[in-house]
This record gives structure tokens, C-alpha cells and sequence, in this order.
């Protein structure tokens, strides 16, 4: 009997996990994982366009060895979201997007090129640190004009639905009511 509801569980659980890759499958969201590769290509385009107008070549290529693996599998996962987005033309949707970002980042660094490699530098800084993370950590850590362009996919579990929050208005005392404190340690002031 036990075995037979572990397997139903499992069943069950793996149900929902197809469930929704196929419901992002077949949206125009993005996952976690697609919003890293959009944010790695985001920040690599801007430090490429960083080692030419900074005179950073070497951090830009510091910065490429250090992450290669990484930055071609999220450059392959890059093009799998735009596949995935706009079917047979997400292979030109993903060189536009690619476009696009150089274009942006070439267009900040002329509006202000001493912010640009300001910023472009500490990119750097934080990329090449001695405890170095991974990528995804990295781009997670770094503000993009990706960050509100695409949205997030929504979960969607088995069981039972999120209670909604209701915004209800905090009962009012009566002059004379005491207001008695919740138990426990609390908190307490520094000496």
C-alpha cells in the first residue's frame, strides 16, 4: 500500500512539473532561466561595447575566459527562449535582441561615456572578484534594461489554490481599550 502511494504522489507531482513547462512552452513568458540568459546577453553586450569605447580589451577578455562555458550555454538557452517565443522566426528575433542590446549599449556609452565605463568597470570588478560565482549569480546581482521587459512565467501547482489577500481595514480600539502585547522574547534595544 505504501508503495502504491509513493507512486501516485510521484505521478502526481511529476503531472504537475510537465504542466508547467508546457504552459510556459506555450506562452510568451519567460523563465528564471530565460530572464538569466536575457540578462547575461544584456551585460556581455555592454562590457564588449566597454573593452572598445573604455579601453577595457583586457577585462573584456578576462571576463569571456573566466565565463566561456557558461556564457555559450546561456547563448544557446538565449536562442532556445526566442525559438520557443516566436517559433520559426525566433532565430531572427534572437540576432534583433542581440542587435538591439549593442545598439542600446553603444547609444548609453555615447550619452555619457564617463558613467558608461564607470559603471562598465565595476561590472568588471564585480565579474573578475577572487571569489568568483557563477554567471547566473553574477547577472542576477546586475541591473539591465531587460529587467521589466519580458514577463515572468507563472507558477502553477496542483492543490490547493493561495488563499487571496484581502486588504481589510485593522479593527479600531475604544478609547479605554487596552492594547495587550504578543507573547514572546521580542526584541530588545541595545544597551
Amino acid at each position: 500500500m505504501h508503495k502504491m502511494v509513493k507512486r501516485a504522489a510521484t505521478a502526481l507531482m511529476l503531472t504537475c512539473m510537465a504542466s508547467n513547462v508546457w504552459a510556459a512552452a506555450g506562452s510568451g513568458c519567460a523563465r528564471p532561466e530565460d530572464m538569466s540568459a536575457l540578462k547575461a546577453a544584456a551585460i556581455q553586450q555592454k562590457l564588449m561595447v566597454a573593452a572598445l569605447s573604455c579601453d577595457a580589451v583586457k577585462l573584456y577578455n578576462d571576463f569571456v575566459k573566466s565565463y566561456q562555458k557558461e556564457l555559450q550555454a546561456s547563448d544557446k538557452a538565449l536562442q532556445t527562449f526566442f525559438r520557443r517565443l516566436s517559433g520559426a522566426t525566433g532565430t531572427e528575433e534572437y540576432h534583433a535582441y542581440k542587435t538591439r542590446l549593442a545598439n542600446s549599449s553603444s547609444m548609453q556609452s555615447i550619452g555619457n561615456i564617463t558613467v558608461y565605463c564607470a559603471d562598465a568597470k565595476a561590472a568588471f570588478d564585480a565579474s573578475l572578484a577572487t571569489s568568483k560565482t557563477s554567471l547566473a549569480v553574477f547577472v542576477s546581482g546586475q541591473s539591465t534594461a531587460v529587467d521589466g521587459s519580458y514577463a515572468p512565467c507563472q507558477i502553477v501547482t496542483a492543490g490547493v489554490a493561495a488563499p487571496r489577500l484581502v486588504n481589510m481595514p485593522l479593527p479600531r480600539l475604544k478609547p479605554g481599550d487596552a492594547v495587550i502585547p504578543a507573547g514572546g522574547g521580542g526584541l530588545s534595544a541595545p544597551n
